[in-house]
């Protein structure tokens, strides 16, 4: 489960890090963006965080013969990358966007290094 949230914090910084770049040029507005590019890929990347995190929980959980245990436990890996998302979010704005893509590397370091142990 680590390594499934590792992997989708990962996806979820990047995400960020890319809308954060798509709003760099915007000028300053106190309507929130609800149209073009950068609403689409944080929904968009924020899905596939939750769906590549519960994935790859469910597929290492093959030998867990319950499928409802398996389901069960994709959900709170899917939970839990939302959870780091949330806790990502500040990271730009007292780090700045080299925060999110130290967080992306991170994440993503240590997912695949856990999902390479196969013990």
């Amino acid at each position: 489960m680590a390594a499934a949230i590792g992997l989708g914090t990962a996806i979820v910084a990047l995400t960020l890090y890319g809308v954060q770049a798509l709003m760099a040029g915007a000028p300053a507005s106190d309507v929130p963006v609800v149209s073009g590019p950068a609403p689409l890929l944080l929904l968009s990347g924020t899905l596939a965080a939750l769906g590549v995190s519960a994935a790859v929980t469910w597929h290492r959980l093959r030998p867990v013969d319950s499928y409802y245990r398996r389901g069960g436990l994709a959900l709170v890996s899917a939970f839990g990358t939302f959870v780091m998302a949330v806790l990502a979010t500040p990271l730009h704005h007292f780090f700045g966007p080299e925060a999110l893509l130290a967080v992306a590397a991170g994440t993503g370091g240590v997912g695949f290094v856990l999902l390479r142990d196969r013990r």
